[in-house]
């Protein structure tokens, strides 16, 4: 992988909010099985991608602005052999002293995960973005509260910009009937997590080969089958760890793990911790 241009820096203290520029000039496709609880946005800049957002895969193309909510999977692959992007995070809590008491939240904007913004639109996004990258990279004294009300306008911005999209503008998934089996194969997986799932009831479900499945599902998620069942699980895990109304053998139980011990095997492989220990650090 060759990087051309690599910017992360952060002035804002607990990692409530990071920006990150990457040109990237070889085929790069991610390699971690993602999801996070801050708040995600990808402005491309050149270069196509696919990029599989929780049960279906879109085609990224130069000024589509993608918008990843909390706890969602996702994962790109390339497209081009070149790439231009910039990625936002922030949590929770972030914008409080700001907007904490307005009325419009925003957190309705993630509910699109893809806006195509016009050229004019592309223009305006691309001076927040680029005074954010600014006050991240030569931070001063105002940059804490600059960053903020930026990246407040940058949120009210795409409020308007969704606003004025067509439904047939938003969606831009590839032109191809497999990339619409294979989203209600991971749709079907999200609603039934907390059953038996193995490939060869979802090969027979869907009327799909389960090699053939396996190989097609791969290809166009980025996951594994096998890992993407075991990521939404977790992820739905995480959630009842941290709302503490169940027990740890309750909560495997919940979301589909056959037993106590492989529950906790998966999740300190993932999580780097027990879902007990989990719990105590980060639960309410």
């Amino acid at each position: 992988m060759s990087e051309a241009t690599n910017d992360r820096l952060n002035p804002v203290p607990s990692g409530d909010f990071s920006i990150h520029r990457a040109h990237r000039t070889t085929p790069f496709t991610m390699p971690l099985n993602h999801y996070h609880e801050a708040y995600e946005i990808y402005y491309m800049r050149s270069g196509e991608r696919y990029y599989f957002i929780k049960d279906r895969t879109y085609r990224i193309q130069p000024g589509d602005l993608v918008l990843i909510d909390k706890h969602v999977l996702h994962k790109t692959q390339h497209i081009t052999k070149s790439h231009e992007r910039i990625l936002l995070h922030y949590r929770d809590g972030f914008l409080d002293p700001l907007l904490g008491g307005a009325e419009w939240s925003p957190a309705s904007i993630f509910e699109h995960p893809v806006v195509r913004l016009t050229m004019k639109q592309q223009s305006y996004v691309e001076s927040l973005l680029d005074r954010l990258l600014e006050e991240s990279r030569l931070p001063t004294p105002e940059s804490p509260i600059y960053i903020k009300v930026t990246l407040a306008e940058l949120l009210l911005y795409t409020a308007r910009c969704i606003r004025e999209q067509t439904h047939a503008a938003v969606r831009s998934e590839p032109a191809n009937p497999m990339f619409e089996r294979i989203s209600a194969v991971a749709a079907y997986i999200n609603d039934h997590y907390a059953n038996d799932l193995s490939l060869t009831l979802l090969s027979g479900l869907f009327h799909i080969n389960p090699h053939y499945l396996s190989r097609i599902f791969n290809k166009v998620t980025g996951f594994s089958f096998v890992e993407y069942v075991t990521l939404v699980r977790l992820k739905e895990a995480q959630k009842l760890l941290l709302a503490g109304d169940k027990n740890v053998t309750e909560v495997a139980e919940t979301v589909g793990f056959e037993s106590l011990s492989h529950f906790g095997r998966v999740f300190k492989a993932s999580m780097g911790m027990s879902p007990k220990d989990y719990r105590k650090i980060y639960g309410s």
